[in-house]
């Protein structure tokens, strides 16, 4: 007898719904959800739970104000009006809230990487890298700001047509903080803050996959997924960017994990990527980097797929808070 997880299958478009699971307008569940705004200089750039005031409060009663409440919005108090304030500030109250984990779970999860909290505002007297501040990349989610990340489908050809293909798949290590165990695409890995996303693909490449460099270097960017993932408690939103990358490797190449994020890779045909998408084998983003693959490749197609519409449509949310315009590359080495 099939076990339970055996029976479960999903929809192709259950999976996106999955990852960008944030209701959208004018669904009234999205009014439901007690989020207020988080403001910088008058400009929009992620969302706070109403649950988090009270300990907003509490950090603002402990020596000079930070944020300034509203009944709709967080800002920052007048006196902390630059990049290096107003991270600074963020960071002290982390480090406290790290150290109660009931209240602040995700914090577990600590990774010591910064992201970029990006602005309409290129002052470079208050911002830097176009960034208003900088956030610990495990917090990002109680500000609901925009995150972004690259990630890279590696695939061999196995015939002219541009649906015969076989992509790699690495299975995410067992000690992962995050869907341990789950597949995963080749190489994939959050933008930290001074890192564009040309270098952060090579790099990673070496660390997951041992991809040397000369190999990664021919990875081209093809695109973006991007969608609003609301938290099973309903209490934070991570709205993200991927910036996807193809690159097609030589059949005598093979992915070999480097670090200890990557279990193994495994070369797979599209209907075996297609059949573990649909058993929920995939981290959901990773599944729908899959899928913005197969469409572009002519696997996924409106004949054969009754969502196609809607699929395609849904991998590109529109994200209200700004972007970069151009991608800070001051942490870079070479």
């Amino acid at each position: 007898m099939a076990s339970e997880k055996d029976q479960i299958r999903f929809s192709l478009l259950d999976i996106v719904n999955q990852c960008d699971s944030l209701p959208y307008p004018p669904n009234p569940k999205l009014d439901q959800l007690s989020f207020l705004s988080f403001v910088v200089d008058g400009v929009p750039v992620g969302r706070i739970h109403a649950s988090l005031v009270e300990h907003l409060v509490s950090f603002n009663q402990q020596f000079r104000p930070v944020f300034h409440l509203t009944d709709t919005a967080v800002s920052f108090m007048p006196w902390l009006a630059d990049y290096e304030s107003r991270s600074g500030a963020i960071a002290e109250m982390l480090n406290q809230w790290r150290n109660d984990l009931e209240n602040f779970t995700c914090l577990s999860g600590w990774r010591d990487e910064l992201y970029g909290v990006y602005t309409h505002i290129t002052d470079p007297a208050t911002t830097k890298g176009g960034a208003a501040l900088a956030i610990e990349r495990s917090a990002c989610g109680l500000f609901g700001v925009h995150a972004y990340g690259v990630h890279m489908n590696g695939y061999v050809r196995t015939g002219p047509k541009p649906w015969d293909l076989k992509m790699w798949i690495a299975r995410r290590s067992l000690t992962k903080p995050t869907y341990p165990g789950l597949l995963d695409n080749m190489v994939a890995g959050g933008m930290g803050f001074g890192h564009s996303p040309q270098y952060t693909v090579i790099k990673e490449s070496m660390e997951e996959a041992t991809i040397p460099a000369h190999i990664a270097e021919n990875a081209f960017p093809v695109g973006t997924i991007s969608y609003t993932k609301l938290s099973k408690s309903g209490k934070q939103t991570q709205p993200e960017t991927q910036i996807v990358y193809d690159l097609e490797l030589p059949a005598d190449v093979t992915p070999m994990p480097c670090d200890t994020e990557v279990e193994d890779f495994r070369l797979w045909s599209m209907d075996e990527v297609l059949d573990a998408i649909r058993g929920g084998e995939f981290k959901p983003n990773c599944a729908c980097v899959c899928l913005h693959f197969m469409i572009r490749h002519a696997v996924l197609t409106p004949e054969n797929e009754p969502d196609y519409l809607e699929i395609d449509h849904r991998l590109h949310r529109r994200i209200e808070y700004p972007g970069p315009k151009k991608w800070p590359t001051f942490k870079e080495t070479h």
